[in-house]
């Protein structure tokens, strides 16, 4: 901190490092009490940590102390790392091409990292960065405070004209990582047209706190293979952040010869965090057998096409309208053309088609 000593009646600046307890803490000085001339983090320069946002116990992490001020030409810095009780927090290791070094406080076990004399880089202008590891705590001990105070010299030796800045910066425990899915839907559906088949819609949500990509597998049972059925989902891999959800289409389709049955697909979905949150949904597709064809030859449905209908046609001839019995033909007007169709069709068995 190029801070001042005394020496045969005079001052001259400590370009081998502050003292101890100079960084700004609660309950320390900084180096203005013998630095003066200037105020306090005066505009033109500042001082700017490069801290971890959030630490893991016995974790190493790289610190970046830059401080700046337009024309000033040689540097210092003194930092300290504490808890909410102001103990000290972690260990500083200076960097190993000797601009740093570090020393600890007899009285509260505080440790200081700080500049040497090489590290004050003489000539250097307008900024300087110091670079070195930190290594956190073994043990979550709550949020750490980074103090730190800078000077900004113009390196004649002397007190006058430097600047001097103080900051501080919090890094907190990391929060632990904790997947979760949520992964619903109907899964339950009835057709007797296998090959248009069925298309079931289920919500999947990242119910974990942080982003999650999910895989979606599916995974037929040895009966829908053996019957033809096959199940597609939309998306196979989903990305999410904390809380999303997204909505998942599935759809199960067979072919012309996929007989009549119930079929079980299961649907999985994967947290790509823990390949052991896996939720399932297991559809159930049941394939119908398909209604027999319209027989409307046989007019009034009595599993037989014989004289009867071809009265009841006869009855309405002439006849325009919706839903009239002898309008075999669909066309609007009961005419010749149907009394044609069902005696085209006398004798038959529709019950049997």
């Amino acid at each position: 901190m190029l801070l001042l000593i005394a020496s045969s009646g005079s001052v001259l600046a400590n370009s081998f490092g502050p003292l101890d307890g100079l960084t700004g803490a609660p309950a320390e000085n900084n180096c203005t009490q013998c630095h003066t001339g200037n105020e306090l983090n005066a505009s033109g320069g500042s001082l700017m940590l490069t801290i971890p946002e959030t630490y893991e116990p016995n974790a190493v992490y790289t610190i970046i102390v830059n401080l700046s001020h337009t024309g000033q030409k040689r540097w210092g810095f003194e930092m300290t790392a504490l808890d909410a009780d102001g103990t000290r927090a972690g260990s500083f290791a200076a960097d190993d091409a000797g601009n740093t070094q570090v020393s600890e406080a007899d009285t509260d076990s505080k440790q200081y990292i700080k500049q040497t004399s090489n590290g004050t880089a003489q000539g250097t202008e307008d900024t300087h960065n110091w670079e070195f590891q930190w290594t956190a705590p073994d043990a979550d001990i709550g949020p750490i405070t980074f103090y730190a105070a800078g000077n900004a010299a113009n390196g004649d030796f002397g007190t006058a004209g430097d600047y001097i800045y103080t900051t501080q910066s919090e890094s907190t425990p990391a929060i632990p990582v904790e997947p979760g899915i949520n992964f619903i839907g109907d899964v339950e559906q009835t057709t007797t047209d296998a090959e248009t088949g069925v298309t079931y819609t289920f919500q999947l949500t990242n119910e974990g706190n942080t982003t999650d990509t999910f895989t979606l597998e599916v995974s037929e049972s040895p009966a829908a293979i053996e019957a033809g059925l096959m199940g597609s989902v939309s998306m196979e891999m989903v990305t999410l952040e904390a809380g999303a959800t997204q909505e998942i289409t599935f759809k199960v389709v067979g072919n012309a010869t996929t007989p009549p049955g119930v079929y079980d697909i299961d649907v999985i979905a994967i947290s790509g965090i823990d390949e052991h949150i896996r939720p399932n949904l297991l559809t159930t597709t049941t394939i119908e057998m398909p209604p027999p064809p319209p027989t409307p030859w046989d007019v009034n449905d009595d599993g037989t096409v014989n004289i009867q209908d071809l009265v009841l046609v006869a009855g309405q001839l002439g006849e325009s309208g919706e839903d009239l019995k002898g309008d075999v033909n669909a066309d609007g007007t009961v005419n010749i053309q149907d009394l044609v169709i069902v005696a085209s069709h006398l004798g038959e068995d529709t019950d049997s088609q």
